[in-house]
């Protein structure tokens, strides 16, 4: 481990953040509060190396920038209750400070405006018009969900079996899913307007069907979910099932599915892009087979999760980066979760290169690539957890890496 460097890159992003601190101040920055690429992000990072032997401890420059963003909170307000981007994310990035009483009102303030949010969010999402963003795990209501799952409070059991009945009955529509389909112009992007002009069933882990399936299972587990849970968990099965693309390779699937494809259950068009990573791709896909087996108690389905993130190891189709959301850093962290809840040892010459290359990782990153999905915090929090499994926080939580599921 070398302690310098990480300590050098640590500052590089305390630096970063403390000149945004002054600029920014009577500025509105969006960016500034989300879990993906600003302050509880950051906040995390410092909250885990400050218990590490060698690093200073943090808990000051923690203080300084919770109540920049409380600053900011309470001039601006907040716009979405997502994880990635709005409530969700603060409120989790302080979950492990939540006994201090200087935090109560934060933190309380924060969970109130979720269940606000929620409440009028599921009564606003019209169906015939459904986005990634209306339940997808980074914006949508499965990653609300991942995050009140950490809540020992049974006052939020009501909102937690509010959402799981939701996602659940969307997934329990006839016509295979169809009620997740998203029409072009509802899409997460201009590019993916033009590759699937009819709109497409999203199968990725970050914006559809496996990340839901991840959540489901999970809340099934902590005691939330019932029959209708199991049969939406068991009808996503279906579809990886179904439009694997066995005839190419195993263990593989396109991101996306037309409405042809799935009315007459059979791939029509070519994959225009294949990538093995935690966002899209095979990776995440082996952590929704990995949770659905351990709640069905099925071992094809454990078996099967492991070959298909084998198989992406192998192959790595499209991973040139080391972040998290679509590099190496994050498809290791899937290696780790496996190796945890499985035992297996398939994966710990994958593991153990990753931690040999350590340096030229962290050095991979530029000055403008310090975030947390996407850039240097995120891949510190990684090299922390797999050189010592010491935790503080919940950073994990919203890449669906459930270490408590066995």
């Amino acid at each position: 481990m070398n302690t310098e460097l990480k300590q050098q890159a640590i500052e590089k992003i305390i630096e970063k953040w403390d000149r945004k601190l002054i600029e920014n101040r009577n500025e509105m920055d969006f960016t500034e509060l989300t879990f993906s690429s600003g302050i509880p992000g950051v906040v995390l990072l410092l909250a885990e190396y400050g218990l590490r032997e060698g690093f200073p401890n943090y808990s000051n420059k923690i203080e300084t920038y919770i109540e920049y963003m409380v600053y900011k909170l309470s001039r601006y307000g907040m716009s979405t209750g997502s994880i990635y981007s709005g409530a969700s994310g603060i409120a989790l990035s302080i979950l492990h400070l939540q006994e201090k009483p200087n935090y109560h009102n934060l933190f309380n303030s924060l969970n109130d405006y979720i269940v606000y949010y929620v409440e009028e969010q599921i009564k606003s999402i019209d169906i015939d018009e459904i986005s990634p963003l209306d339940y997808d795990i980074i914006e949508g209501l499965a990653g609300i969900l991942n995050y009140l799952l950490l809540l020992n409070d049974s006052h939020y059991d009501e909102l937690k079996v509010k959402i799981v009945n939701y996602l659940s009955n969307l997934a329990n529509m006839e016509d295979k899913l169809l009620k997740f389909y998203i029409k072009s112009n509802n899409q997460m992007s201009e590019l993916e307007n033009n590759v699937y002009p009819t709109g497409c069933l999203n199968l990725g882990l970050a914006h559809g069907l496996s990340g839901v399936g991840c959540v489901l299972c999970y809340a099934y587990r902590k005691g939330f979910g019932n029959n209708q849970t199991l049969i939406a968990i068991k009808n996503i099965l279906n579809i990886y099932e179904d439009f694997e693309l066995t005839d190419w390779q195993p263990f593989i699937w396109k991101d996306s599915l037309t409405k042809e494809e799935i009315t007459t259950n059979k791939i029509i068009h070519q994959a225009n892009f294949i990538r093995d990573a935690w966002c899209y791709g095979s990776p995440g896909i082996s952590l929704f087979y990995l949770y659905s087996g351990l709640i069905l108690n099925d071992t094809y389905l454990k078996d099967k999760a492991e070959k298909i993130l084998k198989a992406s190891m192998d192959r790595l189709y499209g991973v040139d980066t080391n972040m998290l959301c679509h590099g190496y850093t994050g498809i290791i962290q899937i290696c780790s979760l496996f190796k945890k809840i499985l035992g297996t040892n398939s994966f710990n010459n994958y593991i153990e290169e990753f931690i040999g290359k350590e340096d030229d990782v962290i050095k991979s990153f530029g000055d403008d690539e310090l975030e947390f999905l996407e850039g240097l915090s995120g891949c510190l929090l990684a090299f922390n957890e797999l050189e010592d499994s010491t935790k503080l926080s919940y950073w994990k939580q919203p890449l669906l890496l459930f270490e408590d599921f066995s």
